[in-house]
């Protein structure tokens, strides 16, 4: 007797049940009872749980039907079934209808480039005109994540006003946290979290990652504080999130604290510690634990060992960088990307090795991109590499013509040179094209309020304190023999103004407003976003020890822990 025809898993089943229930009379006294059936099989066959519907409507069954598409591997067609529902007159859309709907247009979003909010839109044009905009607290949620992932936050600022004050519960506002956080808007989020009435995890993970880009250590304890009083234990998610903060603070202790006090550790934690000991003077370290992590039987991923390569680098630890690189196949089953080969070109970079690192590039089962010619291009600045760092910045304006870092490095090289006419064009060519180059700024929290500098500002109101502490801080580093370096200023002018332009620098400004805000002794903290300067640098350590202060700065690159006027990373970064 041969074996009965195959068939997809669900189909067979879901026809047969389809059928009793036509027997029996179920679906005819109950159309809501075909919204199990539908469901099921929609993401397998559409036309079929089409049918069901059609044949026996009701709102119920499409709302399932809906729900189970949105959140299925094909979240246009939830899009689609609510077109169908809008023709049929025995199914009316509710409350129920559109959250998950949403849900499904956020998808869509997510999943294209350019983003085509118009699905979602036009949803949201539908319940308007049914008047469920603004009197159901989930639909409202649902419309203001939609908005914060198609990036419109003025929308989605809009939907949360207008909700009613009764239901601005804390999903809605965690919903319009995480949408400032999508953007960028880390000083908002530190601004909004303190208007929330209460905070759960989801609250407190957007607080602590706005506190880890901003390096506002006293929020971030806040926020640690705060949920240790609230609940028993700490979850791997936030305990990974708190970690990642203390790190980008500078604050490698308490770091330390969160990962021995974290009992549920993933590959992710580990890696995000790694990490953390790396960019934070600390390489050796990181590897230690790198072989710990192995010893206890975790293997690691490709962020695992962009973290342990990246440790490699801020040692300058080349040949066991080399050595990681070459054996990740191998020993750890995993193929090097783009990532890993651009943290070998940085590490060979640092060390000085520029022609290895462009025969690493040129070599690559990959196509260069902008990642792997601009990590070359910084060490080449640093070691004042001409002819390479031209050829790296040329390579990058082929792959993005609107390349601020390589417009620049070829100013700067003219400038070096005294061609001031080469400097012009560069420059009159950044701004015909709108090119521009993101200004230096430097961030210090105090007592929680975090403040932002820019070279030369004087938009803070102690601004006339600030300045005389400056002024008072060049005149020790005289005395001490500190001559200001201006190799790195590249405009046309004399001698005297380009030491009046490094000595305005935004972190200098940052430093000048810390020493006259906090005792002696205190720990000062600022983020800068571009890589420090070398007369900035100097003037730290100076200060570190005429001061009696532990100065703790990130770059765009790493962390400085000055201290006793040494710095951590050995004058090497």
């Amino acid at each position: 007797m041969p074996p009965p025809p195959a068939t997809t898993r669900g189909s067979f089943p879901n026809k047969a049940l389809h059928a009793r229930l036509l027997r029996n009379g179920t679906l005819n006294a109950d159309p809501s009872a075909a919204a199990p059936l539908a469901a099921s099989a929609a993401n397998s066959s559409l036309p079929y749980a089409l049918s069901l519907l059609e044949a026996h409507p009701s709102t119920f069954s499409y709302n399932t039907t809906i729900r189970s598409l949105a959140h299925g591997p094909s979240p246009h067609l939830a899009v689609a079934l609510y077109r169908s529902m809008l023709l049929n007159p025995l199914s009316n859309p509710n409350n129920y209808t559109y959250p998950p709907l949403l849900a499904a247009c956020a998808r869509l979003l997510v999943a294209r480039s350019p983003k085509p909010a118009a699905p979602g839109t036009a949803v949201h044009a539908s319940l308007f005109r049914r008047g469920l905009d603004s009197r159901d607290r989930f639909i409202s949620a649902s419309l203001l994540s939609f908005y914060a992932v198609a990036g419109d936050l003025p929308a989605a600022r809009q939907v949360f006003d207008r909700s009613p004050p009764n239901q601005r519960d804390l999903p809605l506002w965690n919903s319009l946290l995480h949408a400032y956080l999508s953007q960028g808007l880390y000083t908002q989020v530190l601004h909004l979290s303190r208007q929330i009435p209460a905070a759960d995890e989801v609250t407190l993970l957007a607080l602590v990652s706005a506190c880890a880009h901003l390096g506002a250590l006293d929020t971030g304890r806040w926020a640690h504080a705060y949920y240790a009083r609230t609940r028993r234990s700490t979850t791997r998610n936030l305990g990974t999130a708190l970690l990642n903060m203390y790190m980008r603070c500078g604050d490698v202790e308490s770091a330390w604290s969160v990962f021995r006090e974290t009992l549920d550790k993933d590959v992710r934690t580990w890696s995000v510690m790694i990490a953390g000991l790396a960019v934070n003077g600390l390489p050796r370290d990181a590897l230690d634990l790198f072989t710990e992590m192995k010893n206890i039987g975790m293997d690691p991923d490709s962020i695992t060992m962009t973290a342990v390569l990246s440790a490699c680098a801020h040692a300058g630890m080349v040949d066991e960088g080399k050595r990681f690189l070459g054996c990740m196949p191998v020993e750890y089953r995993l193929q090097p990307t783009i990532e890993h080969y651009g943290c070998v070109v940085d590490l060979l970079g640092r060390a000085g090795k520029l022609e290895e690192a462009l025969a690493l590039i040129q070599t690559v089962p990959f196509e260069a991109d902008v990642v792997l010619w601009g990590a070359l291009l910084v060490a080449c600045r640093v070691h004042k590499n001409v002819d390479i760092g031209q050829m790296a910045a040329r390579e990058i304006l082929k792959l993005d013509p609107r390349h601020a870092g390589a417009c620049v490095f070829l100013s700067n090289v003219y400038a070096a040179d005294g061609k001031w006419d080469l400097v012009q064009e560069v420059r009159n060519l950044m701004k015909e094209h709108r090119i521009f180059k993101p200004p230096g700024s430097s961030i210090v929290e105090l007592d929680g309020v975090v403040y932002e500098f820019l070279s030369g500002d004087h938009s803070h109101p102690q601004s006339d304190q600030i300045y005389a502490m400056l002024d008072e801080v060049c005149k020790t580093l005289s005395l001490k023999g500190h001559k200001p370096s201006t190799k790195e200023v590249t405009f046309d002018i004399d001698e005297e103004d380009k030491e009046v332009c490094i000595s305005q620098h935004s972190e200098k400004l940052a430093l000048a407003l810390g020493l006259i805000s906090t005792k002696r002794g205190a720990v000062i903290r600022i983020v800068k976003n571009l890589r420090i300067c070398e007369d900035c640098h100097s003037v730290m350590k100076i200060v570190s020890e005429v001061y009696d202060r532990v100065i703790v700065v990130r770059d765009r690159n790493r962390f400085h822990h000055f201290k006793n006027g040494s710095c951590s990373c050995l004058d090497y970064w």
